[in-house]
């Protein structure tokens, strides 16, 4: 049996804007991309080969689609490890309560560790700008110390589709809060989630791109006047060419968009394919970016 150590240093890593990824970028999948009802019937554990057999680096393990109780984080880490998938933890938690640490942050960590996870992935919560900047600085060194091990996993804040957590001003002032305090803390950043808070994508990657090691990638479409998941047409990724150039090249990114097809092997591995091949446009700004589906 593949070990976690193995999963953490031969598969999926998260590039910086000084250091690019070489070769193709890494594509994962999130298990909810494959349904709840899906998950609910026969696990997280089960749909593993199948990413296997479609071509994905990696999965992202959803807590929120494990059952009551779990707790055998060590066998479902070591079924991604068998399968050559690095796994990403969405601990489904937020990270921040007021001006002090979220309650179950340390256990959500503990899990991913267990888990041999690359990274694992909070949501913001609440992170009020006139909370005190001194225990706020105190809770940044605590939860530093705790990332110190050498098995803990990146940690990473995604922007939800809140308002305490997928607007860009809290997003920013924790960033770059933790990085003041030197707490090695990074951003998640969805795609899609933008839309259900009313806010401007690319003026989000303007602003945040520096912080950004991992992509959400989803589409929305509107029904009813309310967004909703969905397939990424080749407009949508058009346009995510130019949310690129504030990222670092070679970006790892995740599907987390609906996967639903009759042949549903090709589809994903299609999906997976489109995701390699987005990249930011450098094209002249009249030459319109070539997308192929």
């Amino acid at each position: 049996m593949a070990t976690h150590q193995d999963s953490r240093t031969t598969m999926v890593t998260f590039p910086s804007h000084s250091i690019s990824a070489s070769g193709p970028p890494s594509v994962l999948v999130a298990t909810s991309a494959f349904g709840h009802s899906l998950i609910a019937e026969h696990g997280q554990a089960a749909i593993l080969p199948r990413l296997k057999e479609a071509g994905a680096d990696g999965v992202e393990i959803r807590r929120e689609l494990l059952p009551e109780g779990f707790d055998d984080f060590e066998a479902l880490g070591g079924a991604c490890a068998e399968q050559s998938l690095s796994l990403v933890y969405s601990a489904a938690d937020a990270l921040w309560s007021g001006d002090s640490l979220a309650s179950g942050l340390m256990t959500r960590l503990e899990e991913s560790r267990r888990l041999g996870a690359v990274a694992v992935k909070f949501s913001l919560g609440q992170y009020p700008p006139d909370a005190s900047p001194s225990s706020r600085a105190n809770a940044w060194q605590r939860l530093n110390e705790r990332l110190t091990p050498p098995d803990m996993p990146l940690l990473l804040v995604e922007n939800d589709q809140t308002q305490d957590g997928g607007t860009v001003a809290p997003l920013a002032a924790s960033l770059a809060d933790a990085d003041a305090a030197g707490c090695p803390l990074f951003m998640t950043f969805d795609i899609g989630n933008w839309h259900w808070v009313g806010a401007d994508p690319l003026a989000a990657a303007e602003r945040l791109g520096p912080y950004v090691r991992y992509l959400h990638c989803k589409g929305v479409v509107f029904s009813q006047g309310r967004p909703h998941a969905s397939v990424p047409d080749t407009e949508e990724l058009k346009g995510w060419q130019g949310l690129m150039a504030h990222f670092p090249q070679g970006v790892t990114r995740a599907i987390e968009y609906p996967l639903q097809s009759p042949q549903l092997q090709d589809f994903t591995r299609g999906q997976l394919n489109r995701l390699r091949a987005l990249h930011a446009c450098v094209q002249d700004p009249g030459t319109p970016p070539v997308i192929n589906d």
